[in-house]
């Protein structure tokens, strides 16, 4: 049962904070005969005979004949009618007069209400043949008196009806907005007493669906709305985290509170969510994208930029060490010019667009809602760098500094009036990054920087204001928030975001914390500003603040349901605000300008030996006879087959050393019942919270086992546990351990330092052999004696990093490593140890722990030594070396096994390059079934 926020009432003793059980009857619905049938209001000519009604609630069954003539009109639009969209709320000005812009439309960009008062659960009875929705839909509330009809938002098709005075007397007394979505789902929040009216109506052949209905309104109007609702037996329910307006204060007034006691955090709370569950808002579910829309959504990223002459315009600072490269100058222009707001005389596009009246006057359009203000709107005072990996975005943020350091310098005035201090948020994997390229690229004597972090930061805080530049990490802003640090009772001149996806989540804790931080300039640098949703771009424009796509609402409204929908507006739309709030530039596009040294990439093809070709053969047997090709579906044998390509580039990589033993054992009797299928998905690695396999995710998103025990947790679930406690449970095998990212031990990562122990030795396989070879043969070039040759080696799987370890340790070959284990000491140690021992010219590391905040430009040798489902991902592992600051031409090493799965792997990656590069080209994106193609072009390689 739900907890009901009670009235205003006192207590009993003991029951503080308790709330009361839900009550949806509402005797408003009109009177109801011992025989059923409902009696129709003398007055309402709007409702016919409408025929039986189950039960006392405002929202028990209506029975709606099927004639009704009025079943597919658009909702009234007579005075008599008030409409609420479920939609972002329509803002109108509150009654009280409100400085700043005019429309020369009706709307205004002032929010319509100031607090959210939580949210209604309401039955309504589906009409005549309505399609219900089958999951949360956004949908359009229309009252004619007492009755109400509920329409899918954006069409005229009317899905239910249900009767309340109360409703209708909130929403004519009192200035409040309603949200809602509708959903055929049945909901826990019910009953018993509604559950078996449900029964009888499904009985009946009556189609009733639930209700969702956010309310906001205005703080002073709360215990009248409450009253109102209580009257009509109407109790608010805690909405979920993502299902309401997060820019203002949730304040439920039926919430029964000790006194002087603030409500909890809205995650404190008991919530009862639907389709939506806690991650999603109602009716928005968050769908990852597929990949021909990921395909065209990044295009729109890559080919937004269109370059200007916009590289004159400003001197860099001269507190800079580092003379900045022609696209570093246009980032510092565009960032100088976003901060100012400078719409007339614009270099690049902006939310606002100014238009000159003949008497010389402007006026100003936002690109979005199309609305005109008369008055120039306030800079938005931010954006997003989403520059490639590897084209010097920490550089750009810095001059942008240096820049305003400069002016305030000359204007003294304006740094006694306005903070002058700009606060950097780092992963901790990068802050040590930061640390060196502030020392390395500004003169020491003209910038004061600290960092804030670590267990004695308090001590500083009596002296913040006399620094520049305060380095901090995400989460000591996690944990001074719980604690009301200082850190959130200033105003900061500048908050910049470094890998600002950490916050793509808008229900994870860090997002939340970050966008109460007050600063008058708000800047994200990511090189994935858009990964598996397109809300994570929406993430980034709510913490920047654009107009008006603050809120969740507002970007789904605007931009995620046109792209959904496939209509021509939604990718049209995206790209206007691309380009207005956001600067990408690739590699590709600036390499003449770049001017970086040779990448030059070959593949290494490798022969198994005969034992390990054996052993390949007999599972790939298996795999094709287990998968059930000519018996099961294939859906089925699609889900099969995934389990078992993994455990066949198990073998491609070394043999049997990294088979589980059962599969041994399987292989060895060669008996093909003892493989089951608990063993064959015990070599897949899962994020243990969501399960989604890891190897599926891009480089940025998945952090390997970087839980004490070992196991593994995927990127957005690693978002979400940030918020957790110090100490939590390992959902797969209950050990209490550390959270992600936590780990800091002090163990050295070296050759001696490997994640598991090994089972007994193992020679080297063909690939390892391969490998030693090349690096043999590289560090005996002429000239190594005095610039050594250094090599990355990369490979997803972490128990092949230990079997390469052994194998280097066997040759006296010295390396380090990181690994998604690797603490923030271990890898400062490592890195530290790679770029400055001459002794130490290898380094180890997996590929998911180099997606963020990882220089290894002193490397010129990349050894990728297995192919990776997603190519971006070696592309950002190889740009960890092939970047700004390399002085060497980069060799790029992939080994393939000949006739083996990792050619169907390769395969894969073109195709999806393909399907990148030919994503806007055409006016009409080309329908090809990706699975019929992968899974014929997978038959070939397992006949």
């Amino acid at each position: 049962m739900p907890q009901v926020p009670d009235k205003r009432s006192h207590p009993a003793k003991g029951e503080e904070g308790l709330t009361k059980k839900t009550k949806l009857s509402n005797g408003d619905a009109g009177e109801v005969p011992s025989d059923g049938r409902y009696q129709r209001r003398a007055k309402d000519e709007s409702i016919v005979d409408a025929g039986p009604v189950y039960g006392h609630s405002i929202s028990a069954p209506i029975c709606i004949p099927s004639s009704d003539e009025d079943e597919d009109l658009p909702p009234p639009k007579s005075s008599a009618t008030k409409t609420q969209s479920a939609a972002a709320p329509r803002p109108t000005a509150p009654n009280a007069a409100t400085p700043g812009p005019t429309l020369s439309r009706a709307v205004t960009p002032v929010k319509s209400y100031d607090v959210c008062f939580g949210m209604l659960l309401v039955q309504a009875t589906c009409t005549g043949n309505a399609t219900v929705p089958p999951e949360c839909s956004p949908v359009t509330l229309n009252f004619e008196r007492s009755l109400l009809r509920v329409y899918l938002k954006d069409s005229s098709e009317r899905i239910a009806v249900t009767i309340s005075d109360a409703l209708f007397r909130l929403v004519n007394e009192f200035a409040v907005t309603l949200t809602a979505t509708a959903c055929g789902r049945r909901q826990r929040a019910f009953d018993g007493r509604e559950a078996a009216e449900r029964a009888v109506a499904k009985i009946d052949g009556i189609k009733v669906c639930c209700l969702r209905i956010i309310c906001y309104g205005f703080l002073q109007q709360r215990y009248d709305v409450a009253d109102i609702l209580a009257k009509g037996d109407l109790f608010l329910q805690h909405p979920g985290p993502a299902e309401f307006d997060r820019a203002v204060k949730y304040m439920n007034p039926q919430y029964l509170l000790p006194p002087g006691e603030d409500i909890p955090d809205i995650e404190k709370l008991s919530i009862y969510t639907c389709c939506a569950r806690q991650g999603a808002r109602s009716g928005e579910s968050r769908d990852a994208l597929g990949e021909h829309e990921q395909s065209q959504i990044f295009k729109i990223f890559n080919t937004t930029y269109q370059g200007g002459g916009a590289m004159a315009t400003i001197e860099p600072s001269p507190r800079l060490v580092t003379n900045l490269k022609r696209h570093q100058i246009e980032a510092l222009v565009m960032m100088v010019e976003k901060e100012a707001g400078d719409y007339e005389i614009a270099h690049f596009p902006s939310i606002w667009t100014p238009f000159k009246a003949p008497n010389g006057e402007y006026r100003y359009q936002n690109i979005v809602t199309e609305m005109f203000v008369m008055t120039r709107p306030e800079p938005i005072g931010g954006g997003i760098l989403a520059d490639e990996m590897g084209l010097g975005k920490t550089l750009s943020a810095l001059s942008l500094i240096c820049h305003s350091l400069d002016n305030w310098e000359k204007n003294p005035t304006l740094s006694q009036s306005l903070p002058t201090t700009t606060l950097i948020i780092t992963p901790k994997s990068t802050i040590y990054g930061w640390e060196k390229q502030i020392n390395s690229h500004i003169h020491q004597d003209k910038i004061r920087w600290i960092t804030y972090h670590g267990s004695r930061r308090q001590e500083v805080w009596h002296n913040i204001d006399l620094y520049d530049i305060v380095l901090t990490t995400y989460d000591t802003v996690r944990s001074d928030r719980a604690k009301s640090s200082p850190l959130f009772k200033r105003d900061w001149a500048r908050i910049v975001l470094d890998e600002a996806h950490r916050i793509r989540n808008r229900s994870s804790k860090i997002f939340e914390d970050v966008c109460k931080l007050q600063a008058k300039y708000r800047w994200c640098l990511t090189g994935t500003p858009i990964q598996n949703y397109l809300d994570d771009f929406g993430s980034l424009l709510s913490f920047i603040r654009v107009p008006p796509l603050e809120t969740k609402d507002s970007f789904h409204t605007h931009i995620v349901e046109p792209v959904k929908q496939k209509k021509d507006t939604g990718l049209a739309m995206l790209r206007k605000v691309v380009a207005a709030t956001c600067l990408r530039r690739t590699k590709e596009d600036h390499a003449k300008m770049l001017d970086l040294p040779l990448k030059i990439e070959s593949v290494e093809q490798v022969e198994m030996d005969r034992n390990d070709r054996r052993l390949y053969e007999f599972f790939k047997r298996f795999s094709y006879l287990t998968a059930g090709l000519d018996k099961t579906s294939r859906k089925k044998a699609a889900t099969n087959i995934l389990v078992l390509i993994s455990m066949l580039r198990l073998i491609c990589d070394h043999g049997e050393a990294l088979l589980p033993d059962s599969a041994l054992t399987a292989w060895r009797n060669r008996d093909e019942k003892a493989l089951t299928w608990e063993m064959l998905e015990s070599t897949i690695k899962r994020c243990v919270s969501c399960d989604c396999q890891m190897e599926e995710l891009g480089a940025a998103e998945s952090v390997t086992e970087v839980l004490g025990c070992g196991h593994s947790l995927c990127g957005d679930c690693v978002a979400k546990l940030r918020g957790s406690a110090s100490q939590l449970p390992c959902l797969k095998c209950r050990t209490t351990v550390s959270p992600p990212v936590e780990n800091d031990t002090s163990l050295p990562m070296s050759q001696t330092a490997l994640t598991s122990p090994l089972r007994p030795r193992y020679p080297p396989s063909a690939k390892v052999e391969a490998l030693l070879r090349n690096i043999s043969e590289r560090q005996k070039r002429p000239g190594c004696e005095a610039n050594p040759n250094k090599s990355v080696i990369f490979s997803f799987w972490t128990k092949m990093l230990d079997l390469i370890g052994v194998a280097l340790g066997d040759k006296d070959m010295k390396f380090c490593r990181i690994d998604g284990q690797s603490s923030l000491s271990q890898r400062k140690q490592a890195l530290k140890a790679f770029g400055n021992d001459p002794e130490c010219n290898i380094m180890l590391a997996s590929i998911g722990a180099v997606g963020e905040g990882i220089d290894l430009a002193s490397a010129n040798s990349v050894h990728i030594i297995e192919p990776h489902w997603n190519p971006m991902a070696e592309a950002q592992a190889v740009d960890r070396v092939h970047r700004i600051g390399q002085q060497q031409d980069v060799d790029v090493v992939r080994y393939i096994v000949n006739d083996s799965i990792e050619s169907y792997v390769k395969w894969v990656q073109r195709h999806k390059m393909k399907m990148i590069a030919e994503s806007l080209s055409t006016s009409e994106p080309k329908s090809e079934n990706v699975g019929e193609v992968r899974w014929k072009k997978l038959l070939e390689h397992l006949e």
